[in-house]
């Protein structure tokens, strides 16, 4: 048991040392009470029972991590890796550039409800590819905005080139853990000659460093994901609703943005961003979680930030 003296002193050191050494004045009674009740207030994070491998608590505002746990362990990204597809095609071609669905995504994994040669703007089908999580989507961004940023009308060579230009985002924002090799997050299913193998890796650190950078980029485009559901156009005019694949975002105080992520080498992923105070974004980011888990985890973690915050 440490003496409530023991506190007080170290209280004053504290003091002085944030008062810098240039003569400053003695601190007052008010500022040793506050930091002594600082000192002596429990970390909320330590209390937290996660089920995640790996998560960071980043203050983007501040650049600077509030909690980790096993946060530079490279792990499967899933669907998360669409937060990059999306920052990438935005930082390529304009948000109207249009999109035609091809026959080759929509082969793809999961059912969109899309039409071979269905056109969209870009902005939109973004929008529906983040709250759907629509792999379809994905696939359909790589090919034509690749095609359009190398000046190709080859698909194939459009797809190779978005590919490249995933990573050399990822390189460029000095994400060394950080690794692409397809737009939509899914796994290499299990061979006979090879074990499943993950097509998208990075840390929790480095994933609250690329989430934050995109949506301090491309709000108009991530907030989207901060709703349960949205009515989408196609360039046509037709509507499709999309619904968000993070069923609980109603749960959580002041969303900002949200993006799940989920496959069998991943298990279940969630990163989202919250307003802890006006313009004071909160990064909170869980890999390896359950596909059920995930979501209490963020819960519990967005709770926690805000009581961490409140006795700072």
């Amino acid at each position: 048991m440490i003496k409530p003296e023991y506190f007080f002193w170290m209280a004053v050191l504290l003091s002085f040392s944030l008062g810098g050494s240039g003569g400053g004045a003695m601190p007052t009674s008010e500022s040793v009470v506050a930091a002594v009740a600082e000192a002596q207030a429990p970390n909320p994070f330590l209390a937290l029972a996660l089920e995640a491998k790996a998560v960071t608590v980043y203050d983007a505002r501040l650049h600077r991590m509030l909690f980790e746990k096993d946060a530079d362990i490279a792990l499967p990204l899933a669907s998360v890796t669409k937060v990059m597809t999306a920052a990438t095609a935005l930082s390529l071609v304009p948000a109207t550039t249009l999109v035609t669905v091809s026959a080759d995504a929509i082969k793809q994994e999961g059912d969109s409800g899309f039409f071979v040669n269905e056109e969209w703007r870009l902005r939109d089908l973004l929008r529906f590819m983040l709250l759907e999580s629509s792999n379809d989507a994905a696939y359909a961004v790589a090919e034509r905005v690749g095609a359009v940023a190398a000046s190709s009308e080859d698909a194939v060579a459009g797809r190779a080139f978005f590919l490249g230009a995933m990573n050399k985002r990822a390189a460029s924002l000095g994400l060394s853990q950080t690794h692409f090799e397809n737009e939509t997050g899914l796994d290499n299913d299990e061979t006979t000659d090879s074990p499943a193998r993950a097509n998208a890796e990075s840390t929790a650190r480095e994933t609250a460093l690329f989430f934050a950078d995109a949506l301090a980029r491309f709000p108009d485009i991530f907030t989207a994901t901060k709703w349960e559901d949205l009515s989408l156009s196609a360039a046509n005019g037709v509507l499709r609703d999309a619904r968000n694949t993070n069923h609980e975002v109603s749960k959580l105080p002041l969303l900002l943005a949200s993006k799940t992520g989920f496959t069998d080498l991943a298990g279940g992923n969630l990163v989202v961003a919250f307003d802890a105070d006006f313009g004071h974004p909160i990064v909170v980011v869980v890999l390896g979680s359950t596909e059920t888990a995930r979501f209490s985890d963020v819960e519990q973690l967005v709770w926690a930030t805000l009581r961490f915050l409140s006795i700072k």
